[in-house]
């Protein structure tokens, strides 16, 4: 069985095929080319893949099924159908004391094949407050049976939810006490020397950078000359506001995520990397692609590890005959583990190709370097053999070498993390809005991101990723929503009904850094696909009630649409 997927995770596809079909796992083949786009809709099982490959086992012919829109609408996964209820105890000196809070999750009529979509509502109630020091924290979670889409994992799986109540609690209580929301977080925020640091809620942090971060994005934003202006143009009858959200994601996840669990969805990730005979580099990777830059980002890995450029390497990736076997892409995973494994591989195989070298120039090996796709002198950087020569010497004149020597061009290594059951990552989010009280639209001025994802690989696809996470946040935040009727009838499952963030509504979102890499790889990278997601939503929160503060009003039901900033306003 061979079945080419628009999917995130090949080897986990392979398994349930071969479970599902009484199949031989050996017999079946995935292939998932270049996906444009994914974000987790599609790390998941359909039933439309399961019935076409069960079509065209029992029609022994090739079926194809391509979902047209409508049909996309309704059955890929929807999310963040949740109902909280949350409140906080502060001290009269502002420090957080305790955090009680009930999560109702929708799911829709089953649980979403074979991920579980209960982990929406367990990401929620672990992570709220996840970023400040709170000793007493209750939180239950109930999930619940809908007449709706099946909802599960999307991008930054519970995240903004988890923050959006967590930082709308701390910008309440921050007005409750008529103190500054930046002093309030800085006063409860953990300190960056406290770490390792145990949450309340078990989860345990390596490594983390709330005040750095804080400390870089209050610069970026020049934040007193920021209320300065709020203040001169409030006078003149236009409300505007400023809104923070500190943050925390969840990368790199180890086997405590689902190997624990028993399903065979992997979380080590592998590499196998060969020297071709023309001098150039063919990496296969486990790490999917799906328009984040993956590809790009083993290349550069691989290039740097061995000492070849860039565009010497070659990836291949997705296809289940040909890769090591991996957990795919999901989680923010790529880098942090996918690039762990590539780096492995890389300077392995440097060094076999340097003790080859060595015996091929009668030079020791200490003595050589590879850079630039050639064996150079380690000490003054003249060129000894191209790659390419060493490539034919080993392939086809063999003869040339010592008996006793079996040049190995070929390496595969494989990482998976065991220090820490996720790499947490950290950051802050601000964004500056202006709230038409009469028409209830709200403009985005700018947005400010500054990020800590541990060691950055590509800046350029670094700053590109939270970018785009942030516009997914203004899309939950300001426009996309699932309307349904009494009968559970989906109302706007076109894109003409269904509203997402347009280019010419977007602000400028400018990205600054914090790097503290994690010490259980030697890459130091963590993830980053999902930070901009995770606190977009309640920046923007914060943003609106802060400027429709005056009215003594506040808002929380997401999105938050000019109806229902009228509604809390009081004018409609």
């Amino acid at each position: 069985l061979t079945v080419y997927l628009s999917a995130q995770a090949p080897h986990m596809m392979k398994n349930l095929y071969a479970k599902h079909f009484g199949l031989n796992e050996d017999n079946i083949r995935v292939v998932c080319k270049d996906v444009g786009g994914s974000f987790g809709i599609k790390v998941h099982t359909y039933p439309d893949e399961m019935a076409a490959a069960a079509l065209s086992i029992m029609l022994k012919r090739p079926v194809k099924f391509n979902a047209d829109r409508l049909e996309s609408f309704v059955t890929d996964i929807h999310a963040r159908d949740h109902r909280v209820k949350a409140r906080m105890a502060v001290s009269k000196e502002g420090k957080f004391l305790a955090i009680d809070m009930d999560d109702l999750t929708g799911i829709g009529p089953y649980s979403v094949y074979p991920r579980t979509s209960g982990i929406e509502a367990n990401q929620v109630i672990n992570l709220t407050g996840g970023p400040y020091t709170i000793e007493n924290y209750r939180a239950n979670a109930r999930v619940v049976f809908t007449n709706k889409n099946g909802m599960c994992q999307y991008r930054a799986v519970g995240h903004p939810i988890a923050c959006a109540v967590g930082e709308g609690l701390v910008d309440a209580a921050a007005r409750a006490m008529d103190m500054d929301p930046v002093e309030l977080r800085r006063r409860n925020l953990i300190p960056d020397d406290a770490y390792p640091y145990t949450y309340a809620t078990g989860l345990v942090y390596e490594q983390l950078s709330h005040h750095q971060c804080l400390d870089k994005l209050l610069e970026m934003m020049d934040y007193d000359g920021l209320r300065r202006e709020q203040a001169e143009y409030r006078d003149k009858g236009i409300h505007r506001g400023i809104g923070f959200a500190s943050m925390i994601e969840v990368t790199n996840p180890s086997p405590a995520f689902y190997g624990v669990g028993g399903a065979f969805i992997s979380s080590q990730e592998g590499c196998t990397m060969r020297l071709d005979h023309t001098g150039g580099i063919t990496c296969t990777v486990g790490v999917t692609e799906q328009g984040q830059g993956s590809d790009a980002v083993m290349a550069q890995v691989a290039a740097t590890a061995v000492g070849v450029p860039m565009e010497n390497i070659r990836i291949v990736s997705g296809d289940t005959d040909v890769v090591p076997y991996g957990g795919g892409t999901w989680a923010s995973r790529a880098a942090g583990i996918g690039g762990e494994a590539a780096l492995r591989a890389g300077k392995a195989l440097r060094e076999n190709l340097l003790e080859i070298a060595a015996i091929i120039l009668q030079a020791d090996a200490a003595a050589l370097d590879i850079q630039d796709g050639a064996v150079v002198d380690a000490d003054g950087g003249t060129e000894r053999m191209p790659l390419s020569e060493l490539g034919r010497i080993v392939y086809f004149r063999g003869d040339t070498l010592p008996k006793d020597v079996q040049p190995e061009l070929v390496v595969t290594r494989h990482y998976v993390p065991k220090a820490f059951p996720f790499a947490f990552t950290n950051g802050v989010e601000a964004f500056y809005v202006e709230v038409d009280v009469d028409t209830g639209f709200v403009k985005l001025l700018k947005c400010w991101v500054v990020d800590d994802c541990g060691t950055i690989i590509n800046p350029m696809l670094v700053d590109e990723q939270i970018r785009g996470g942030v516009v997914q946040g203004i899309g939950g935040a300001l426009y996309e929503e699932c309307l349904y009727d009494e009968r559970g009838q989906y109302l706007n499952a076109t894109m003409a009904d269904y509203l997402t963030p347009m280019a010419m509504e977007m602000p400028d979102i400018e990205v600054g850094h914090v790097e503290t890499p994690t010490k259980d790889s030697e890459l130091g990278a963590k993830g980053v696909g999902e930070a901009g997601t995770t606190g977009a939503p309640a920046a923007i929160m914060n943003a609106i009630n802060d400027a429709i503060q005056p009215f003594g009003k506040h808002v929380s039901d997401m999105p938050f649409t000019p109806e229902r900033i009228l509604k809390a306003l009081g004018k409609v």
